[in-house]
């Protein structure tokens, strides 16, 4: 990915681009664990009690207690570190999914008690995770995981902007479209930046839409160029979102930290008072 003050791309070149997996994964393990616990259902005992029920919920809040720590240690590591924090962050989610998902087969589907209030906010905790991811993803960042300034965005921007200077060179093909203008600028956004990051997939297919639509008026032109354009102008787009929704994003991702960190403190606190209540019931009373 360019960084900023980089010129533009050689002809026929896009911007490296980091492609996360960590929902599919997690969907992975979540299968799995499911396909376990059918399996365990035909054969073991899974109640809450069991070596099974017990089994999952350990390895559960296992993975729930590494999402927990894990990534804000990664984040707060001086000097040398290990791995990317965009990987870390990818983990961070599947454990936290699956981990969840293991938690609440835990249960066997019973929500009573202190086991019940946990359980509730384990689910309340992952929703609240998928909305910080959303919002997370909104703000634009290197492919290491660091975040991005206003300055470096511009100088994508502007690094863009030469970009489409020389495909609309005199007698080109740009130089053939109609309403290039539209290309270029993303139609305004009714509600602001707000709308801008919350709506943005679809507003992102929407500036595709528009795109095919104009750039089939190209007719018949050298194909390499026509998705040379078409990656230029997404980039650009794509550019002209994160600067108009990049404050708004901040602020939210400030005020989702607010809430969700004191969740997950409640959560493990909870969690805590419920495997010392189960510890003490279920061993040292025997």
């Amino acid at each position: 990915m360019q960084t900023s003050g980089e010129l533009p791309l050689p002809r026929g070149r896009r911007p490296p681009r980091h492609t996360t997996y960590e929902l599919e994964i997690a969907v992975i393990g979540v299968g799995a664990v499911t396909a376990c616990y059918v399996w365990a259902m035909q054969r073991l005992d899974t109640a809450p009690g069991a070596f099974f029920g017990h089994s999952l919920g350990v390895i559960g809040f296992l993975l729930m207690l590494a999402t927990e720590t894990l990534y804000s240690l990664r984040k707060r590591a001086r000097g040398r570190t290990y791995g990317r924090l965009s990987t870390w962050l990818q983990w961070h989610i599947v454990m936290g999914i699956v981990g969840s998902y293991m938690v609440v087969l835990h249960t066997a589907w019973r929500f009573n008690g202190l086991a019940g209030v946990v359980t509730l906010l384990t689910v309340v905790v992952v929703l609240s995770g998928f909305v910080g991811r959303y919002v997370y993803t909104a703000i634009p960042r290197s492919v290491d995981g660091a975040e991005l300034s206003l300055a470096d965005l511009t100088a994508r921007l502007t690094a863009s902007a030469t970009r489409l200077e020389t495909l609309a060179r005199p007698g080109s093909a740009l130089r053939n479209l109609p309403s290039a203008d539209l290309l270029t600028t993303p139609p305004p956004v009714p509600g602001g930046p707000l709308t801008a990051l919350l709506a943005r997939p679809l507003l992102a297919w929407r500036d595709r839409a528009e795109q095919q639509r104009l750039l089939a008026t190209l007719g018949i032109i050298d194909q390499a160029t026509v998705v040379e354009i078409r990656h230029t102008l997404a980039e650009r787009q794509r550019l002209l979102r994160q600067i108009q929704s990049l404050a708004v994003a901040r602020r939210l991702l400030a005020l989702w930290h607010t809430i969700h960190i004191p969740l997950g403190v409640a959560l493990f606190a909870l969690a805590c008072v419920h495997i010392g209540a189960a510890l003490y019931y279920a061993t040292l009373l025997h």
